[in-house]
């Protein structure tokens, strides 16, 4: 009898070791501890040289009523009865001007500008042109990138058409083109119908111009360079790829 209480203590003394090896270890985990979590790296805009982009933890507030969701993923095929009744928006999604996307989405920047007293930008027609050229090559390569597949970032490609940017400040400078890109779309969602009919809800130009700059005034980097005093030229260029995808391009100088 006087054995058991002897066993009992041994087991609990077991126990107790085996729980310390553990914690040492950093193997144990209380009920209940979340797995832990990668977080995605945030959207960062292409800066000159010698700048610098510090990250701010203050919200980012509403500034003029902008339409910032995403375009819906596309449903998978459905069988819809021929007595089912959809709403859809007539017309040619081609019918909307590139040039005319890129005047009204200019004329929103400034009106961001203007909300924090920030004197507007020039459109300038030589930035247009490297930003154009831009946004046609990532609508004829499918690409999304500040860097092109040559290798050649914004900086890069103004130089390639002749085009330098420097800024003079009181104790350092800076040289090279900042820029700002969004992939946007035509349609913000499709229906496939068992027959073959395809249903898209199609986006108007001024839809389109609203979601890039709430895309753009929703991310750090994007924002800083719209919003930075110092930039009074920029080009805007648009390209509509085959697929609907809608490129853009803001370059800044």
């Amino acid at each position: 009898m006087r054995r058991l209480p002897l066993v009992i203590i041994g087991l609990i003394g077991a126990v107790v070791i085996i729980a310390l090896i553990f914690l040492l270890s950093g193997q144990f985990l209380s009920p209940g501890s979340p797995p832990a979590t990668a977080e995605q790296p945030a959207p960062t805009a292409f800066l000159p040289q010698g700048t610098s982009l510090t990250q701010t933890t203050k919200p980012l507030p509403t500034r003029i009523p902008v339409i910032t969701t995403a375009p819906a993923p596309l449903p998978a095929e459905i069988t819809l009865s021929p007595s089912t009744s959809r709403t859809t928006i007539a017309g040619d999604p081609y019918t909307i001007s590139t040039t005319g996307l890129e005047q009204r989405i200019h004329e929103l920047i400034n009106q961001q500008r203007a909300i924090d007293g920030i004197a507007p930008m020039i459109l300038d027609p030589a930035l247009c042109d490297i930003a154009r050229d831009h946004s046609e090559d990532m609508a004829a390569l499918n690409y999304f990138a500040h860097v092109d597949p040559g290798g050649e970032n914004p900086t890069d490609r103004g130089v390639d058409a002749g085009y330098n940017c420097r800024k003079d400040y009181a104790s350092y400078y800076t040289y090279g083109i900042a820029e700002n890109i969004f992939q946007n779309n035509l349609y913000s969602s499709a229906t496939y119908y068992s027959n073959g009919k395809t249903v898209y809800d199609w986006s108007s130009q001024e839809e389109i111009a609203q979601t890039t700059i709430g895309g753009w005034m929703n991310s750090t980097g994007h924002r800083k360079n719209i919003l930075t005093p110092s930039f009074d030229r920029e080009g805007i260029g648009v390209a509509i790829a085959p697929d609907n995808k809608v490129y853009i391009t803001e370059d800044f100088c």
